[in-house]
């Protein structure tokens, strides 16, 4: 009995060190991220609720809202929320406010967070942000 945890565990410790794609695509513990696009989301943002997902898109930071689109869906979006104190320490947040400024508060970048259905009839669904890269004019 001994030896065969022992087989199991050094099979399970080469697969987890060896393999490349054992935690590919994983986020912050753990958590698996799906990447996709704008308007993937809205044809089914059933399917991603409560997942945590990565998209890329064109970003509006407005007075009191900030949403993501894409050309290919026009005329709609997805509202960008951040639900965590926390989260506006990060410094990939201050860098994304700090340069969506200085870019007359317009411009594209690849979002990380979590979909989440909303309780407000306007924005039935969130993404509630928490990671942001690659911000360009």
């Amino acid at each position: 009995m001994k030896t065969s945890v022992l087989t199991a565990l050094a099979a399970w410790s080469w697969i987890l060190f060896f393999s490349p794609v054992a935690f590919a695509g994983a986020g912050k513990h753990g958590t698996e991220i799906i990447t996709t696009d704008v308007c993937s989301v809205l044809k089914s943002p059933q399917a991603f609720v409560n997942q945590v997902i990565r998209i890329r898109g064109f970003v509006i930071l407005g007075e009191d809202h900030m949403n993501i689109s894409d050309r290919a869906c026009p005329g709609r979006g997805i509202e960008l929320v951040i639900k965590s104190e926390a989260t506006l320490d990060h410094k990939d947040i201050h860098q994304f406010y700090v340069q969506m400024n200085h870019q007359g508060r317009i411009g594209f970048a690849t979002i990380t967070g979590l979909f989440q259905a909303d309780p407000d009839p306007l924005t039935p669904y969130v993404l509630n942000i928490q990671q942001v890269k690659d911000v360009a004019p």
